[in-house]
């Protein structure tokens, strides 16, 4: 098989397995269209949020965080902290990469979403990933969430208040859906809790914007000790 017909059998994989991540993608990215639309903001900048930060829960968090009149220092460092798992994903995947052009590396990167990241993870396993597989994979995951929010903004318009403000709810039970699904241990819960707890506590103090850094801190370290006080007997046996 030639090198042409090669990377053309890659790129076609990496579509198909760009199927599931699409129409999963396209409803949620509609709704943040929706959402953002609803909330006041204009639809070429809800277009470019899409298209430069590209990240579901960040995405969300930032209408909330606009909503609640958040400062932008208090934005940026929220939502630094809500995507700093994509430094453990690139640290992962890595070693893979590690033959590609630094260009290429830096273009992979930008496309590492959590899903895309499993996708790869998987195939990384098998054998390195192919550059035309890869980023067959992102640029359609990518495309679609742009899509999705372009529909999503053009609807929003039309769509009764009472509608849009059924769907702000998506943003909190996006949440809860990745709090369950993701829970393993008792110290993953009380890390929840604990963010939340701070979390309403300065909303009462009317400091949202400060809560949800402290209670994200907080609630991470809570977590983390109680996981390390909990593994601790095992290990010293």
């Amino acid at each position: 098989m030639c090198a042409h017909e090669a990377n053309r059998s890659f790129m076609i994989q990496g579509l198909r397995d760009a199927i599931p991540i699409v129409v999963a993608y396209l409803p949620i990215s509609m709704t943040f269209g929706v959402l953002a639309a609803s909330g006041g903001i204009p639809w070429p900048l809800c277009i470019l949020i899409s298209a430069c930060i590209y990240a579901g829960a960040s995405q969300f968090m930032l209408i909330s965080l606009v909503s609640a009149g958040a400062s932008p220092l208090s934005m940026a460092i929220t939502l630094l902290l809500v995507n700093l798992r994509h430094f453990l994903y690139g640290t992962t995947l890595g070693p893979a990469f590690s033959s590609w052009p630094e260009r290429l590396k830096w273009l992979a990167a930008f496309g590492l979403t959590d899903e895309v990241f499993a996708v790869s993870c998987s195939r990384a396993l098998d054998r390195r990933p192919n550059p035309s597989y890869q980023f067959a994979l992102i640029l359609s995951c990518y495309i679609a969430w742009i899509s999705g929010t372009t529909v999503g903004c053009l609807a929003g318009r039309a769509i009764p208040n009472s509608v849009s403000g059924i769907l702000q709810f998506s943003l909190p039970a996006l949440f809860i859906a990745l709090l369950f699904l993701n829970y393993r241990k008792w110290s993953s819960l009380l890390a929840a809790a604990c963010g939340a707890v701070l979390a309403i506590l300065f909303q009462y103090l009317e400091l949202k914007s400060l809560g949800i850094i402290v209670g994200a801190m907080v609630g991470s370290a809570v977590g983390t000790l109680c996981s390390k006080w909990r593994t601790s007997p095992s290990e010293s046996e």
